[in-house]
């Protein structure tokens, strides 16, 4: 086992853009990705998970805020889309593995999936203003890290007018000597 240290990243908004989605206002969102144009219907949730992706598709990944990892929001539609996302970038035996170690877990997971057409991946965790990361959300990181070994992440989304220090977490990590056989 390794200690894998996760730097917080910063992201931070122009308080008028949550002004705006407060009030319906979301046409900064990209209209190509139907997992956002859902997302238009909520006007209080989800702005940062929002923010959050669109940064990281400015930046030339691929993915969503609504996928699960294990058996939760079964029927729930709207992430539909990502669990398909899920089976076609992740290993179906390492996936397994990870829905069997989080059977009956539904609290810890990323907000994020991504991916880019090279192959890689990546899970993000969102956190917001008053907001902690739990044990649960670290364990979910090291768990993601360890069997599906998949890069994390952590990001602070902001307004863009306040200050704010990083944090930096420490994840334990599981080194397979022949990752599951795959």
């Amino acid at each position: 086992m390794m200690i894998y240290t996760i730097q917080e990243k910063v992201i931070t908004y122009p308080e008028q853009v949550l002004k705006e989605w407060q009030k319906g206002n979301k046409d900064w969102l990209p209209i190509d990705l139907t997992e956002l144009v859902d997302c238009k219907s909520y006007f209080n949730k989800y702005f940062h998970e929002c923010y959050a992706l669109t940064h990281y598709l400015d930046n030339g990944w691929y993915g969503t805020a609504f996928y699960a990892l294990g058996d939760s929001a079964t029927s729930n539609s709207l992430y539909d889309a990502g669990r398909v996302l899920l089976s076609q970038y992740i290993c179906p035996v390492k996936l397994s593995l990870l829905k069997g170690i989080r059977t009956g877990l539904t609290a810890g997971e990323p907000e994020l999936f991504l991916f880019k057409p090279d192959g890689s991946l990546l899970f993000v965790k969102v956190q917001k203003v008053g907001k902690h990361l739990s044990e649960a959300e670290l364990i979910c990181l090291s768990n993601i890290k360890s069997v599906l070994e998949c890069e994390v992440e952590i990001v602070y989304v902001m307004e863009g007018s306040k200050t704010y220090k990083p944090k930096t977490y420490d994840i334990k990590v599981v080194q397979f000597p022949n990752p599951l056989g795959v």
